[in-house]
């Protein structure tokens, strides 16, 4: 293995490493936020709801918590997009790593 390749792999994990902690990080800050507007309006039901379809209320969060409160959350904005870019960092540098 030559050291470009070694310095590829590398600079490929890391890239990979920051994407999946901003995805975890920002998505829980997202999924969670959710789950208290959830609760908030409709009551103590709807956390297991959102719990049993996690991935769809993750993906749909912002919708979520923008037509159930009926104003446009600008502050969950951030996060919410930083999760995505996460899974996008994520994503590419697995492509830049290549396989093992």
């Amino acid at each position: 293995m030559t050291l470009i390749s070694k310095a590829k792999t590398g600079t490929g994990r890391t890239i990979q490493v920051i994407g999946y902690i901003l995805w975890f990080v920002m998505g829980l800050i997202s999924f969670v936020w959710t789950l208290y507007v959830l609760f908030s309006i409709f009551g103590i039901w709807t956390i297991f709801v959102g719990l049993i379809l996690a991935p769809v209320t993750y993906a749909a969060s912002f919708f979520i918590v923008w037509f159930s409160t009926h104003h446009f959350p600008f502050i969950m904005l951030a996060p919410y997009l930083i999760s995505w870019v996460g899974l996008f960092m994520a994503s590419i540098g697995g492509n830049i790593a290549g396989d093992d």
